[in-house]
Parts: structure tokens; sequence; C-alpha cells
């Protein structure tokens, strides 16, 4: 039915499909740290992103308070000044 050429043709394209295979899979695993084999190495990786990602979200809600407090400062502050010279031009001289 087959003949010897014909299983030596498939037993070199069933070798060259695993090679094809091995490669594509080295290749397609990104070489980041969060997939270590070693554990610390994976839970400072995790610990870096999550340093990050706090420190951009306070940078960013740092940011939104200040321009909300200088805006809250310059409206009581001309209040304040407005009642400081109400309070002086009531006073007697």
């Amino acid at each position: 039915m087959y003949t010897d050429q014909d299983i030596a043709n498939l037993v070199a394209r069933v070798q060259q499909l695993e090679m094809q295979a091995a490669t594509r899979q080295a290749a397609g695993t990104p070489n980041i740290k969060m997939l270590s084999q070693n554990f610390l190495t994976r839970a400072f990786a995790v610990w870096g992103h999550n340093f990050v990602a706090s420190l951009l979200i306070g940078i960013a809600i740092s940011c939104v308070m200040t321009v909300i407090g200088l805006i809250l400062g310059a409206a009581v502050g001309t209040t304040v000044i407005n009642w400081i010279n109400q309070l002086m031009g009531s006073l007697p001289q």
C-alpha cells in the first residue's frame, strides 16, 4: 500500500513540522518577568506593576486636587478680602 519512500517522506515531514512547532512555541511565549519560574521574580514584577499604577493614579489625583484647591483658594481669598474691606470700612475713624 505505502512504499518505503512514502514513509520516509512522511517521517521527514513530521520532523520538519515538529521543529516548526517548537520554534513557534519558543517565539510565541513573551519573555517577561511575570512568567518566570522563580517566585521572587514574579512577586517583584507584580509589585513593580502595582507601584507604577499607584504612582500614575496618585499623580492624576494630585493634579486634580491641586486645581480644585487653587480654585477654592482663590474664591475664598477674594471673599475674605471683601469681608475684611467691609469691616475696615465700617470701623469709625
